[in-house]
């Protein structure tokens, strides 16, 4: 089966793909915005009409991933990115596509896939990547009936090459110069290790399943609680970590619990995911 990663250098991106090509019985390809020193790795501007319809064309996949992000220009990233794609791959092409937690912007948690999602406000921090997210959701449940929805948590884990995620580097960084530092007690996420979350998308593209799925284990965790494992996890000293609460008056457009309901996905596949 033939498969291609849009994202291939990303922190998921580079962890699937190499996960990927360990399998037999796949042929995988991946783009990157840069040229890359692995010869199935193209240069690939899916926003670029023509570079994306080469790369469609050249390989002809059987399945498409979509592990692209921008934080800033996610918004541009769906308009123009995925549209060219959908105008691009035949109906009986699968596409796995990942979202994110963040589109329950009322911050409620538990949520199960067919719960609502929403927008945020323009002057909300994280509104260009959650409404891109939602409207992408859209195009492709309107447009392209072979699909996956994927929506995720925070990703951590090692990554290879590329190490831990960054959200912990830079926190250790911090223990190293003995600073203290503040993590919150009542913010709520389904954090997701990155590698059960590639050997979940690589299952996902050998059965007939369509439709949303949340990703990750059963369990939540809030910031606190995960940096305290997370660090204990890999050595280091966590006493310097101070329990916050975080109040919607400091932040009005943090939804304060976006945790998933996992259930759907652990009855219907094989793939475990750990707890942090």
């Amino acid at each position: 089966m033939r498969i291609l990663i849009l994202g291939a250098t990303g922190f998921l991106g580079s962890n699937l793909f190499q996960l990927a090509s360990e399998n037999k019985n796949l042929t995988v390809f991946g783009t990157s915005r840069f040229q890359h020193e692995n010869s199935n790795i193209m240069q690939v501007d899916v926003t670029n009409k023509q570079s994306i319809r080469s790369a469609i064309r050249k390989i002809n996949p059987e399945v498409v991933i979509w592990s692209l992000m921008s934080s800033e220009e996610e918004t541009k990233l769906i308009n123009l990115g995925l549209e060219n794609l959908l105008s691009e791959i035949e109906s009986a092409t699968k596409l796995i596509f990942l979202s994110t937690d963040a589109v329950f912007v009322e911050g409620i948690g538990g949520y199960k896939e067919r719960d609502r999602i929403g927008t945020l406000p323009k002057e909300a921090a994280l509104a260009d990547y959650v409404n891109g997210k939602y409207t992408g959701e859209n195009l492709i449940l309107n447009k392209h009936p072979n699909h996956v929805i994927l929506r995720t948590g925070p990703l951590y884990g090692n990554n290879g090459d590329q190490g831990i995620e960054k959200r912990t580097i830079q926190i250790i960084e911090k223990i190293k110069e003995n600073q203290s530092f503040d993590a919150w007690t009542n913010v709520y996420k389904t954090f997701v290790n990155v590698n059960d979350l590639s050997s979940m998308i690589i299952e996902l593209t050998n059965i007939k399943f369509n439709g949303i799925l949340h990703a990750g284990p059963i369990h939540k965790e809030s910031y606190y609680t995960f940096y305290k494992k997370r660090l204990e996890q890999l050595g280091w000293n966590n006493s310097l970590l101070r329990p916050t609460i975080k109040s919607k008056e400091d932040a009005p457009y943090l939804s304060l619990d976006t945790s998933l309901n996992t259930q759907k996905a652990h009855q219907l596949l094989k793939t475990n995911f750990r707890t942090v």
